[in-house]
């Protein structure tokens, strides 16, 4: 293999430094020649002096010889160095190595590893076979040190690391001998294979029930290495899709695939956000990400046949009235069972407490009060799901004007600049849109609460994807973007109860409301910044 040009470089520099030095060596000689009276002329060379030329030119080639041997031996250690920090840059495991005694000298996680890999205790000094023992397929004390006495190789050899909770690891290592053929100890690698084997698994599920699907599924790969981009190719198919398809199920440029998608499918498609549902005629379609710590992957398309409207809406009376009744009696009945007990301790036996077993009682009862809410929030929840629409042209405008003045008279003293745009008449259901505003514009004065002056607005604006949206926007304390998918799942909150009271239900109650009219809502928030919540209606 021909030596690389920082090779050839330096194997150029040393020789030419070699000889340099060795003509220097020859021109001292010969001043040195001059000086003690020599001969000047050959002729003139007799006796002792003979031999004197040829010492001059062998000492000068053997001095240049050695430097230049040594310059040489030099780079390529320079080189083997390099070459050994690269591979172990390459390689994607632990590095280990091991002395006589096989404790370990040095243990080195991959690159690209979490700090935690560099920061948590690693069995530096300790021997490496307590730290390890052979798994396969069951744990075997002992088997690790046999193995590392008999001082061969070990090629992959499943070990279970011990630890809380243990973890299993693929174990490599190789003999090392100094220059005298002595037994220097192991190098070796280490990877874990918990997560591999975990990926082999739902690999090996996905397969398992791919022919099983019974609805449409399509797996999009990004054509670059951009998931955002708008180019996707077809990764794969389900039976159900392919058929969807016909002919356009062979292709692979997915602009040209999905022109076999029905139209209203098609249209859909185009407006709809990676991670939405959304239904276009008879399909519902779902549009999910694919990732795989943290990097995007692809995207999952999902269709599936709509509800009829009728049994969409109908989640059977009987059994909401039996969830109704469950919650209202089964789980307040042994609520009211602690609240009773907890208020008669403190009222006739508060005085032999002291000031923390009094705290305790209080405690008790805020979390009996808390969970009652709860409830009433739950309750209220699941009647938005079960109760008709009725629509009708609602002003939402003069929705947000009365909610306002509510809010006001609540608080009377407080600074607050509320803008509100005229004329925002849209058609739904008047009392579930009155809900949706009563929780947006109450969270906008909610969190706002701690600002010298609250601000809200309520307006409209034009959007070239979504079209006419209506924004609730505050300057108040807002929330941080990493968490906003969690912002309207049920109970989920982003800030302390103490600083802001809440159940947790309102954004989510407000999501199924817009859905049931067809429309959706999302957020945008700077932590201290305030927040804009913007909505569209169906």
């Amino acid at each position: 293999m021909p030596a690389p040009p920082q090779a050839r470089r330096l194997r150029g520099r040393s020789l030419a430094l070699s000889l340099a030095v060795g003509a220097l060596l020859a021109a001292s000689l010969a001043v040195g020649w001059q000086f003690a009276g020599a001969p000047s002329a050959p002729s003139e060379l007799a006796g002792p002096w003979s031999w004197l030329p040829m010492l001059v030119f062998g000492a000068a080639c053997a001095v240049a010889g050695l430097l230049w041997g040594r310059l040489e031996r030099h780079a390529q250690l320079r080189q083997a160095t390099q070459n050994q920090q690269a591979l172990a840059e390459l390689t994607e495991g632990w590095i280990w190595r091991s002395d006589t005694q096989h404790r370990v000298v040095s243990w080195r996680p991959p690159p690209g590893a979490p700090a935690t890999a560099w920061t948590e205790q690693l069995p530096t000094g300790q021997l490496l076979h307590t730290h390890f023992e052979v798994a396969d397929p069951l744990p075997s004390p002992g088997a690790l040190l046999a193995r590392l006495d008999a001082q061969a190789m070990i090629p992959a050899l499943r070990v279970l690391r011990h630890g809380t909770p243990p973890s299993h690891w693929r174990l490599r290592a190789l003999p090392q001998y100094d220059v005298r053929g002595q037994f220097a100890g192991y190098v070796g690698t280490i990877v874990p294979v918990d997560a591999e084997e975990q990926r082999r698994l739902d690999q090996s599920v996905l397969q398992r029930l791919w022919g099983e699907l019974d609805m449409p599924v399509v797996i999009l790969r990004p054509r670059g290495a951009d998931a955002s981009g708008p180019d996707w190719d077809v990764q794969a198919l389900s039976p159900d899709a392919a058929r969807l398809l016909g002919a356009k199920s062979q292709q692979k440029d997915w602009q040209l695939v999905q022109q076999a998608l029905p139209g209203d499918v098609q249209v859909s498609l185009r407006k709809l956000p990676e991670g939405e549902s959304r239904v276009a005629g008879a399909w519902k379609i779902d549009l999910l990400p694919l990732s795989c710590e943290g990097e995007p992957l692809g995207r999952l398309l999902l269709l599936r046949p709509a509800q009829d409207p009728a049994a969409e809406t109908a989640v059977s009376a009987a059994d909401q009235d039996s969830f109704v009744y469950s919650v209202s009696h089964d789980l307040r009945a042994p609520l009211r069972v602690v609240d009773g007990f907890a208020r008669i301790l403190k009222e006739d036996y508060g005085r032999f407490l002291d000031r923390i077993g009094n705290d305790h009682l209080d405690r008790v009862l805020a979390a009996s009060a808390r969970m009652n809410s709860m409830i009433d929030a739950l309750l209220a929840l699941s009647r938005l799901q079960s109760q008709p629409l009725a629509r009708k042209p609602v002003d939402l405008s003069q929705l947000a004007s009365y909610i306002v003045e509510d809010l006001r008279s609540q608080a009377p003293e407080r600074q607050a600049c509320i803008t509100i745009e005229p004329g925002l008449v849209v058609h739904g259901d008047p009392t579930l849109l009155r809900i949706a505003m009563e929780n947006l514009l109450g969270n906008a004065w909610k969190y706002s609460g701690q600002c010298e002056q609250t601000v809200i607005e309520f307006r409209s604006e034009q959007q070239a994807e979504h079209g006419r949206v209506f924004v609730v926007a505050d300057q108040g304390a807002g929330f941080d973007m990493r968490f906003a998918d969690r912002l309207f799942g049920v109970f989920q909150r982003l800030h302390s109860p103490k600083d802001f009271q809440g159940t947790g239900v309102g954004l989510a109650s407000v999501r199924r409301i817009l859905r049931r009219h067809g429309g959706d809502i999302w957020a945008e928030s700077e932590v201290g910044k305030g927040a804009r919540f913007y909505f569209t209606l169906g």
